[in-house]
């Protein structure tokens, strides 16, 4: 079998503001993104070894989290905001609720036509660097729960 790689500009990233849990009924593409990690799962571990158990250790996974980073660019001050990260950067200047997102990842071209959604906090900051540089800010998604599949509408 030939593996052909992928892009990382194969990936669609949506969001939605959070209202009570309530599941979006319309999303937002993000748009502007120039770096992406998709969404990384990291275990919790705990040490479960016992005292008269032998010298190797052992670990069990307690939990797991997510997290999804993108470099976005942001446009000048006359320019419009991009509705995606519109959404984003309300959600980054609250706290509790008020900085949760929906928010889903897709990729384009990919059979069967899957993706992943659930919640997340949202980090996102303005970029600094030489004044020759493109006005970037760097956002961080920090799932709040579970990503769960979902089927992409063709």
């Amino acid at each position: 079998m030939t593996i052909t790689a992928g892009v990382l500009g194969d990936w669609l990233v949506e969001v939605a503001a959070y209202t009570d849990g309530t599941a979006p009924t319309t999303w937002t593409p993000l748009g502007g993104i120039t770096e992406f990690t998709p969404p990384q799962r990291e275990k919790n571990f705990e040490n479960d070894a016992e005292f008269d158990g032998t010298h190797w250790g052992s670990q069990i996974a307690t939990g797991i989290s997510w997290t999804s980073e993108a470099t976005v660019k942001r446009p000048r001050a006359t320019l419009a905001e991009d509705p995606g990260q519109a959404i984003l950067l309300a959600a980054a200047e609250e706290i509790l609720e008020g900085g949760f997102v929906h928010v889903r990842f897709s990729q384009r071209g990919v059979t069967p036509k899957a993706g992943k959604e659930g919640i997340a906090n949202v980090d996102l900051n303005d970029n600094g660097g030489p004044k020759t540089d493109q006005t970037t800010a760097a956002l961080t998604l920090t799932g709040r729960g579970a990503l769960i599949p979902f089927t992409v509408s063709p």
